[in-house]
């Protein structure tokens, strides 16, 4: 969890502006040439907005529930109620978030031929898209590491502390 928060949370974090600042840039000056550029923008607003909340959640409540999960198996104590119920209720809604972003940034992803670089592209244009795919090569290990290493662990560990 930590390693997710200090490096692809701060990553997103940092990235969101900067993208956000970019694709308006290349929307106002390139829209004509590039109809595209407005969802693209628009995609990639509406990813940032829902992830921002998305990582909240995790930093705010299910991460800290995971952690008090692993004191209380560390320490023999009993696992604190939540107020949410089963764990795999807040995880389902995390994988639904991912499940919708990763559909987002497959959208992204046509809209930009794979964040190929047009012919008439000025620097602003090459520096948005490579880091859009960056952004959507991050967003994907950081899913999977979520997904398929964490959320499994937190589950076994609940229905073993809940057993």
């Amino acid at each position: 969890m930590a390693h997710i928060v200090k490096v692809h949370h701060a990553y997103v974090e940092e990235s969101i502006p900067v993208l956000k600042s970019y694709l308006a840039k290349l929307e106002k000056v390139h829209l004509q040439s590039h109809p595209e550029l407005e969802e693209i923008h628009r995609l990639f607003a509406e990813g940032a907005a829902a992830l921002t909340v998305h990582m909240k959640k995790e930093e705010l409540v299910l991460f800290p529930y995971i952690q008090s999960m692993v004191k209380a198996k560390r320490e023999g104590i009993p696992l604190p109620e939540a107020h949410f119920g089963a764990i795999e209720n807040p995880i389902q809604m995390m994988e639904d978030d991912h499940k919708a972003e990763g559909a987002r940034f497959a959208r992204i992803s046509n809209l930009t031929q794979a964040y190929e670089i047009p012919n008439d592209a000025c620097a602003t244009f090459r520096v948005a898209y490579q880091m859009l795919e960056e952004f959507e090569n991050d967003l994907r290990t950081h899913i999977h590491l979520e997904n398929n290493i964490l959320f499994p662990m937190a589950m076994a560990m609940f229905a073993e502390l809940k057993g």
